[in-house]
């Protein structure tokens, strides 16, 4: 038998610079149903293989000219990043009075966010791919009201992640969107039409077999529920 989820929102991402949002949706979500947070950055292997490789470079601070890659060069940054989270956690939960942790873990999103799943029944993902460009102006779209956007086919797992999209959408002074469906699995198994829901700022699904392909569609954390 598994063992029985804790009580804890967990949020997972791969990079600094969807941080804050993640940080920032993950600690409004604790609050609202009064757990503790667990934050945890994944630092990607592939990114460490890559950097090993003798023709790995990189352009210059400058811009003018390519430059060698290291492994050491990815270890520093991912020193710094951690260092930057940490400080970014402790001021956006300081605000909220919500209690966290944050730990580093080396992997690959999604695959780490499928590992961690049994550790939580709320986990909140954020990877770069698709949201480096866009964290900006989606960390902007928490100071306006925010859009949280829920896929259901009228399950029951699908009336629990209603239930937390609405507590979330209430957190944030958001707006709520429910996308219904006749099943849920038909959805996830099409990028585009995924792709064409989550034009919002979080995307809340039950919890179900998100393939890599779905998540890397979406435009937005997405937060699984179950």
């Amino acid at each position: 038998m598994n063992p029985a989820p804790l009580p804890q929102v967990l949020a997972v991402f791969d990079d600094a610079a969807v941080g804050a949002l993640a940080l920032e949706l993950s600690t409004a979500l604790a609050r609202a149903v009064q757990r503790d947070l667990a934050v945890v950055y994944v630092q990607s292997t592939r990114s460490l293989n890559a950097a090993a490789l003798p023709f790995t470079q990189v352009l210059s601070v400058t811009g003018s000219q390519w430059v060698p890659l290291s492994p050491q060069d990815i270890e520093h940054a991912y020193h710094a990043q951690a260092a930057h989270l940490r400080e970014l956690a402790a001021r956006i939960t300081s605000l909220h009075a919500v209690s966290w942790s944050l730990r580093v873990v080396r992997g690959n999103m999604p695959e780490a966010a499928h590992e961690l799943s049994s550790e939580s029944d709320l986990l909140l993902m954020a990877t770069a791919a698709p949201l480096r460009a866009a964290a900006a102006t989606a960390a902007a779209g928490l100071r306006r009201r925010p859009i949280v956007a829920v896929v259901s086919d009228g399950s029951p797992a699908s009336e629990r992640a209603l239930q937390v999209a609405t507590q979330l959408a209430r957190a944030l002074d958001g707006t709520l969107q429910v996308a219904r469906v006749d099943a849920a699995e038909r959805l996830l198994s099409r990028a585009q039409a995924l792709a064409d829901v989550v034009r919002s700022d979080v995307l809340v699904l039950p919890r179900l077999s998100l393939a890599p392909s779905a998540l890397a569609a979406t435009r937005c954390p997405i937060l699984l529920v179950g």
